[in-house]
């Protein structure tokens, strides 16, 4: 069974011959990996790690295979830009060394200040002609080795990095317009370039993924009704997109967001990432919902593959793997989904092997 047949059978609730690995991270732990495994390339590093899926942002979501950029000249989109999503919207990353290693940090939201709808239309929106998707199956044919992943879409979170949280979800209750043209903003221009890109090589993807925060630690960050309201139809038009396409959709969301899985379900969410063990609890998850949605992730970062020892992350990553991986339905990946700087290299080394070893199905 080859990467793109893995994923295909898990997601349709089948047991396939094992369970598929998933990884992201940021470009110091990629470069820590390569060095540990005596690697260079990207598919190099994947086959190490026994990972079945290539995300087209690359493992950094940085230095993917995107469409090429043929638009004016622009200061966000230097001439090997892989897909860093905030050039889209005009916002710059930086690099900060911190106690626990670098980090990228973004700037403040761009419109955070605006107090009319008149000066978020002046706002410099992305252009989905800017974009060359006509070389996009080409450039992903020395993939097809993985099962390949569009990403880099959302509906909800983006929109907060270029409002500010706090203004966003102020005007979702005080100012709906605002709020519609800001998501739509962002919406449209995401479903055109992922539309185009499917149109181009649809048939060589897997699965298409949107990344939207809707959980805290502990709670939910809306509320169902303004989940209802404004976000569940336009994860449903993605869905449709998606699935037009024979393509599975992933919602990306950190926290504890439980209460709102049977409307991802019903709004056309085939996967969820990360079930994140500090806010839910993997295996009830699974138990509750797994027949009807697959799962992705569950592995503690935060308190056990950054802080733990080797045999803890060994243990833990058993744990999950087994516990999550019965009937199909599952595949593997951290309880968050991007590593960073401040995780040990061994324990990362730790995860992988064990999955790979008790990924297998009898």
């Amino acid at each position: 069974m080859n990467s793109s047949e893995r994923i295909r059978t898990t997601t349709a609730h089948r047991e396939p011959d094992k369970v598929p690995v998933h990884i992201n991270a940021t470009h110091w732990v990629v470069a820590k990996l390569k060095k540990a495994l005596l690697v260079s390339t990207d598919q190099e590093l994947l086959r190490a790690l026994h990972a079945d899926v290539y995300d087209m942002r690359g493992i950094d979501l940085h230095t993917g295979t995107v469409p090429s950029y043929i638009g004016p000249e622009n200061p966000y989109f230097p001439p090997d830009w892989g897909g860093g999503i905030f050039s889209f919207w005009h916002m710059k990353e930086t690099e900060n060394k911190t106690e626990a290693g670098w980090t990228l940090d973004i700037e403040p939201a761009p419109l955070g200040s605006a107090l009319t709808l008149a000066e978020c239309k002046n706002y410099p929106w992305p252009d989905n002609d800017w974009f060359d998707y006509s070389l996009l199956r080409k450039k992903l044919e020395k993939w097809r080795d993985f099962s390949i992943m569009a990403t880099g879409g959302s509906v909800f979170q983006h929109a907060t990095y270029l409002r500010g949280m706090d203004k966003l979800m102020i005007d979702m209750m005080a100012d709906p317009e605002m709020a519609n043209y800001i998501l739509d903003k962002v919406f449209c221009f995401y479903y055109e370039y992922y539309l185009r890109m499917f149109e181009e090589a649809g048939d060589l993807i897997d699965v298409f993924a949107l990344a939207d925060d809707l959980g805290m630690q502990n709670t939910l960050l809306i509320g169902p009704e303004l989940f209802d309201e404004y976000i569940a139809p336009r994860i449903r038009k993605m869905a449709d997109l998606a699935h037009h396409h024979d393509i599975k959709l992933l919602l990306h969301s950190c926290g504890n967001v439980e209460s709102l899985i049977p409307a991802f379900i019903d709004s056309g969410v085939d996967i969820l990432d990360p079930i994140q063990p500090e806010s839910m609890d993997p295996l009830d998850i699974k138990s509750k919902f797994g027949n009807r949605i697959c799962l992705r992730g569950g592995v503690s970062v935060q308190n056990v593959v950054s802080r733990g020892t080797v045999e803890e992350v060994r243990a833990e990553t058993r744990r999950i793997i087994e516990g999550l991986k019965p009937g199909g339905g599952y595949i593997f990946s951290p309880g968050h989904p991007v590593l960073q700087d401040d995780i040990p290299v061994e324990n990362i080394l730790a995860m992988y092997e064990t999955a790979f070893r008790y990924g297998y199905y009898e």
